[in-house]
């Protein structure tokens, strides 16, 4: 099986560029509306900040924002590679869309879609210093966690599928596997510590909701993304070798 990590970092790095775009224009103006609301109840409250800080400009943090999405982008695009070759190797028969999809599919799920019901994402304003460190430190062993529990499933269902295991049985086992994941994974959000710093009083519930919103449809663009742009690279190259005579063919297949 050729190896696909560089093709999926160099994808995950262009898809990461464009959701930085669309970040720009839909949630950097929420992250504005909240920054001027925050600035408007220190100010109510009398803690103007009086020293002399970096002033970052807001094209500075339009080009910043783009450029976190790019490396966020990698790191997923690395995360796939490891969930596509598990899910190649568990169905077999299936195709590259099919192995592209589930591995996308499974990466949002566990990465995002989990992570923000445990550890929701909020805009500028919300969350004290003090408790940065922990809240990271807890959100990251939280997707650890549940990424590490994906794989394993997905290793159980290639033992599943190669044990021959028919009708009822199968079922059966499939069924088990479900419950075992829910079981841990509720036992994650018992025992792993949550956000521990309110929403202040300042922030309309909207913001909220359309910050985490725009959020999440950008994690999905992300792992969609990056699973369409893989598998379509991988089905031109396939059809580009399929062209070639059956020599040259040959040596590249060895590669």
């Amino acid at each position: 099986m050729r190896n696909i990590l560089a093709v999926s970092i160099v994808m995950g790095a262009i898809v990461g560029l464009l959701v930085g775009g669309f970040y720009n224009v839909f949630n950097v103006p929420v992250m504005e509306w909240a920054i001027e609301l925050e600035g408007a109840a220190a100010e109510a409250a009398g803690e103007v900040d009086e020293g002399e800080g970096i002033v970052i400009s807001l094209g500075q943090q339009r080009i910043g924002l783009v450029a976190g999405l790019a490396v966020l982008g990698v790191l997923f695009g690395a995360i796939f590679t490891g969930l596509y070759h598990l899910v190649r190797l568990a169905t077999p028969g299936w195709n590259t869309w099919a192995w592209a999809v589930i591995a996308a599919v499974l990466g949002f799920w566990a990465v995002s879609l989990v992570a923000q019901v445990k550890y929701p994402l909020n805009p500028p304003g919300i969350g004290e210093d003090a408790s940065l460190l922990a809240r990271q430190g807890f959100q990251f062993l939280f997707i650890a966690i549940s990424l590490v529990l994906v794989a394993v499933g997905v290793v159980v269902s290639k033992a599943i599928n190669q044990s021959g295991a028919a009708g009822i049985q199968r079922l059966l086992s499939y069924a088990g596997l479900l419950v075992a994941y829910a079981v841990v994974m509720v036992l994650a959000f018992i025992l792993i510590p949550g956000n521990p710093d309110p929403i202040p009083e300042w922030v309309p519930e909207s913001l909220v909701i359309m910050f985490r919103t725009f959020a999440l449809i950008g994690h999905l663009l992300l792992w969609v993304g990056i699973g369409l742009s893989v598998a379509g690279y991988l089905r031109y190259r396939e059809r580009g070798i399929q062209a070639m005579p059956a020599e040259s063919r040959q040596s590249v297949a060895t590669r």
